[in-house]
């Protein structure tokens, strides 16, 4: 007698299995290649909160402001405070992944 399971979809497999197995891997792929680049500094030794500044002034964005905020990899917009959030290992860095996630 075959093993009856209630509930059992054969889809849950696709819809849900599928995309969880795919985010896992690209999580992993995101903080490996952050953790590989932030090893290199970026020429002009600044961190990820003054580019960050700099390029919104230099497109008209002074009304953006740049926080820290705690976690890592946690950076945001948050568009109801005009706030961009660096999180703690991105805000200070000076390394050229950092930039490039600001």
């Amino acid at each position: 007698m075959p093993i009856y399971y209630p509930y059992y979809d054969s889809t849950y497999f696709i819809y849900v299995l599928i995309p969880l197995m795919i985010s896992i891997w690209a999580s992993i792929r995101v903080k490996t290649t952050f953790g590989k680049y932030s090893e290199y500094t970026n020429s002009r030794s600044l961190t990820a909160s003054q580019v960050t500044r700099m390029i919104l002034d230099k497109n008209g964005q002074s009304d953006v402001s740049v926080e820290r905020v705690g976690g890592e990899l946690t950076d945001h917009y948050d568009p109801r405070t005009n706030t961009i959030r660096l999180s703690e290992s991105v805000y200070n860095s000076t390394s050229v992944a950092a930039i490039g996630v600001a």
